[in-house]
């Protein structure tokens, strides 16, 4: 998958894809990686539209790595587990 930065939330979908990746298991901000991975995974096709992204001239992140990190790998893991599983049953042919 050729995605340069799966964790940023300026994504546009289809609502036909949003509904086709439902149920959508993320409260918190890994949402920003299920959806994404979970269209995938459900066999939608999608493109990368290139963005300038700035780092910001003050403030602080409020992303904590390490208390997200553990939250985004589950949720990598239940999509690997839900592509090995699914044999294509969730397979669809829509855009996002």
């Amino acid at each position: 998958i050729r995605l340069n930065d799966t964790t940023n939330a300026f994504k546009a979908y289809r609502k036909t894809a949003i509904d086709g990746c439902r149920p959508l298991i993320s409260p918190h901000f890994n949402l920003t990686v299920e959806l994404p991975l979970k269209a995938i995974v459900r066999g939608y096709s999608w493109t990368v539209i290139p963005i300038t992204w700035r780092n910001r001239k003050s403030g602080v992140a409020k992303l904590k790595l390490t208390e997200m990190g553990s939250r985004y790998l589950f949720i990598c893991l239940y999509l690997w587990l839900e592509k090995y599983f699914s044999r294509g049953d969730y397979k669809r042919h829509d855009h996002i």
